[in-house]
């Protein structure tokens, strides 16, 4: 069989050493050779002048799990470099799905994707990825509140000790069948009414497999340093290791409270804590509009609040009402799931309530209640300088908090937030090229090593003989994020190929459709 040799490429290897010239054979799906190579005539040679080869970005943080049955291509994905993506986080995994949440997860996905439900277990999520095919590798957790959903449903009570001996039986079947660890949503129900005690108790079977423990922790705004040192808590009693899901600093307000999260943080890893962070380039969050809302109206079912919420407007005006009328006008209404209120994408919540003559409670109280499936939306809120204060950190690599997003079809509409095109392209242009705050191999490695370490990958983030070849070939002047609010669904500049486990996935910028990627198994 040919092989595939890349000639007098300029190598970042992932490791944080400096760039080096070299030639690297690829034969099957590994790296077989690194250094002055002679081609046969049968093989294939690659010299692209002025780019740079590297590791294939791992995604430390994304939201593909359903998005890779309806889009198995991956296509924003790949556009950027991802050969890896850490899926199942924020608590939501695609299995187990059975019991109370059965009915609801059919329904979303129906109407969300046009997706029928086919798998209860991970096992079978498992086998439907390898049927249908994979644009990218994809490495799952199994998210907590989607078990606690499976087994005692939207109640706010903690599980009993034979509830939780179910809950500790599936983790155990997920991280037997490959999950890499398991992870929560403490923001969103009912992985919100979780206690330390009970995170802890479920943590178990992942300490006893090796696995993670990610987190989407309580609160990212007003409560943010009690909710690192819960977070720490949790994974100092649990003894697993840590990763805090897109560390940010929401609300003007709460800036200044970094200093205080980056010496909890360091502390914790002074004392053994193996707890890391991730990050993703943008100053913007991208959620479900019904965050907003307190936790107490999600007590029940899935989508019992929006009952709720009418029956107890005045109850949940009185904590809307907390927020000040400029934070309304930073939060923006980005995708809808019904024809009525398209006209609502792009537009932020202060200028809707105008429009409909009503107060930013109200406007939004109703509007939830109107929408079959909550409708998303992006929360301008952080700050820049603490972004780059956070990027510093040998600690925090990239995670575009993202879902495989395409061109055309279900997972083409609304606007969605520019990192699901951008990510990595942007990480690299701005913090290695534009703002100079450390060397383009230095960003290589916490887009690449740094991630797959962490998460215990095999043999992928790092270009060395024996690993597997995920590739990447950018111009390092060009490379750059194109994407924007206004307009997400835009590819960047300057990545010229995309090599995913030896196949060429992407080629001039643009996909070959070769499905080359594989789920991934922790240890195998």
């Amino acid at each position: 069989m040919p092989d595939t040799i890349f000639k007098d490429a300029l190598i970042i290897d992932g490791s944080g050493s400096e760039p080096f010239l070299s030639d690297l054979r690829i034969a099957g799906e590994r790296i077989a050779e690194i250094g002055k190579i002679s081609a046969a005539p049968e093989d294939t040679v690659i010299r692209f002048m002025n780019c740079a080869l590297c590791p294939g970005f791992v995604d430390a943080h994304g939201h593909s799990d359903y998005h890779l049955l309806v889009l198995p291509a991956a296509d924003s994905k790949l556009l950027q470099g991802m050969t890896t993506e850490i899926g199942g986080n924020c608590g939501f995994s695609a299995a187990p799905v059975f019991g109370e949440l059965t009915e609801e997860r059919k329904k979303n996905l129906q109407e969300e994707y046009r997706l029928d439900l086919k798998i209860s277990t991970m096992k079978e999520y498992y086998s439907q990825l390898r049927a249908t095919g994979l644009g990218v590798n994809f490495a799952p957790l199994i998210g907590y509140n989607t078990v606690r959903a499976c087994v005692i449903g939207y109640r706010k009570e903690t599980p009993s000790p034979q509830e939780m001996t179910i809950i500790q039986a599936e983790i155990v079947k997920a991280m037997e069948q490959g999950c890499f660890g398991m992870s929560a949503g403490l923001i969103y129900a009912p992985g919100s009414f979780a206690t330390v005690d009970e995170l802890v108790e479920a943590l178990a079977p992942v300490r006893e497999a090796g696995g993670i423990f990610t987190c989407h922790i309580r609160s990212e705004s007003d409560e943010l340093v009690e909710a690192v040192s819960e977070f720490i808590e949790i994974g100092r009693r649990a003894k697993v290791r840590l990763e805090l899901s897109h560390l940010k600093t929401a609300g003007r307000q709460n800036w200044p409270k970094l200093g205080q999260v980056f010496e909890l943080i360091e502390n914790a890893r002074n004392e053994g804590v193996d707890i890391m962070a991730d990050r993703y380039p943008y100053t913007a969050s991208f959620t479900g509009l019904s965050s907003v809302l307190p936790d107490w109206v999600f007590e029940g079912t899935g989508s019992a609040y929006q009952q709720r919420i009418l029956a107890e407007r005045e109850a949940v005006k009185q904590e809307l009402e907390k927020r000040t009328p400029e934070s309304w006008r930073r939060i923006v209404v980005s995708q809808c799931f019904s024809g009525k209120a398209k006209e609502y994408e792009g537009k932020n919540i202060a200028e809707l309530a105008e429009r409909e003559k009503k107060d930013p409670s109200d406007f939004v109280i109703d509007f939830l209640a109107s929408e079959k499936i909550g409708p998303n939306a992006i929360i301008h809120s952080m700050s820049e300088e603490n972004m780059d204060r956070i990027y510093q950190k040998d600690w925090v690599m990239v995670g575009s908090d993202s879902e495989a997003r395409a061109f055309e079809g279900v997972l083409a509409k609304g606007k969605p937030h520019p990192r699901g095109f951008g990510t990595f392209p942007r990480f690299i242009a701005q913090f290695a090229r534009n703002k100079n705050m450390f060397s383009l191999s230095k960003a290589i490695e916490k887009s690449s090593r740094v991630c797959a370490e962490h998460f215990r990958i095999k043999d992928r983030g790092k270009i060395a003989v024996g690993y597997f070849a995920d590739l990447v070939l950018f111009d390092p002047e060009i490379i750059r994020d194109q994407a924007t609010f206004e307009n997400p669904f835009i590819p960047p500049a300057g990545i010229e190929m995309v090599v995913v486990n030896g196949q060429i996935a992407v080629m001039s910028g643009e996909l070959t459709g070769r499905l080359a990627g594989r789920p991934l198994e922790m240890g195998r």
